[in-house]
């Protein structure tokens, strides 16, 4: 039997077009399909499927197009696209819409996975961050800034004791040799001080963690 059958019981319209016989009697119900396109009455009424899918054209919402299953509820059985509802006048055609397909489900899952993966990830940067594993680039700046500033500044300090140790040992006079050590650091300090530039610039931007 197809739907070119003159009349058809209401589970085998139901089929044709992929809902279920209790939702066909719904539809009756509601009004949706009605007058001609039914040969009798109650239980035992029949449809006919030419008049009754051109009533559900005009009668059906958009979201009611769709079976529980996802299938378009105005398929034919030879697989004819789903029919819609012609626009009044003026007005846009109803948007497309999704049937949920396995390839859809997929998505889906695959979505949501790189969604949980992604918290994940963002949460054990959290717990790392609380148990000191790791810190914040900002913070390790300046805290690397201060330490070595205070070691060049330790430094510098000790050149007057390192001078007068010199100026005993080799009788010379304390202030040349305070000069000459002041300008050897100095000197040092600028060429490190590029080089650890050059060093912090060469560094990617992220690096490898590799836990323990």
């Amino acid at each position: 039997m197809t739907l070119s059958a003159e009349t058809m019981t209401k589970g085998a319209f139901a089929a044709h077009i992929g809902v279920s016989a209790g939702r066909i009697s719904q539809y009756i119900a509601e009004g949706k399909i009605y007058g001609d396109a039914l040969e009798g009455d109650g239980r035992t009424a029949k449809i006919r499927p030419a008049i009754a899918r051109q009533q559900l054209q005009k009668t059906l919402e958009p979201s009611q197009r769709f079976g529980a299953n996802g299938v378009a509820v105005l398929k034919s059985a030879a697989g004819q696209p789903t029919l819609h509802l012609a626009p009044s006048d003026g007005a846009s055609p109803p948007p497309p819409r999704l049937t949920f397909t396995d390839d859809v489900a997929d998505q889906l899952a695959a979505e949501r996975l790189r969604q949980q993966q992604i918290t994940t990830a963002r949460l054990e940067r959290e717990e790392a961050l609380e148990v000191g594993r790791y810190m914040r680039t900002d913070d390790a700046r300046r805290q690397t800034v201060r330490a070595v500033s205070a070691a060049f500044k330790v430094m510098e300090q000790g050149i007057p004791e390192m001078a007068k140790a010199i100026a005993a040992q080799f009788g010379v006079p304390m202030h040349d040799a305070t000069h000459a050590l002041l300008k050897v650091f100095r000197d040092v300090r600028v060429k490190k001080a590029a080089s650890f530039r050059t060093s912090a610039d060469e560094q990617p931007e992220h690096i490898e963690d590799e836990q323990p």
